[in-house]
């Protein structure tokens, strides 16, 4: 229909879903949850990205 050709496409996460269905099946623990990262300030990371575009430009000057 579109061209594509999914049978070279892989689902990492069903994948992964399956090997935990079937190691809790077997009676196995799951792997504790990783702990949560704090987010990251995107417009931090923007206005440092900008600061150092502006040095690049001006010769490592700001």
């Amino acid at each position: 229909m579109t061209g594509v050709d999914t049978t070279e496409l892989h689902d990492d996460y069903a994948q992964a879903l399956n090997l935990l269905v079937a190691t809790l099946a077997a009676g196995g623990k799951a792997a504790p949850p990783l702990e949560p990262q704090p987010p990251v300030d995107l417009m931090a990371a923007l206005a440092e990205s900008v600061r150092e575009a502006r040095r690049a430009r001006n010769g490592g000057h700001s």
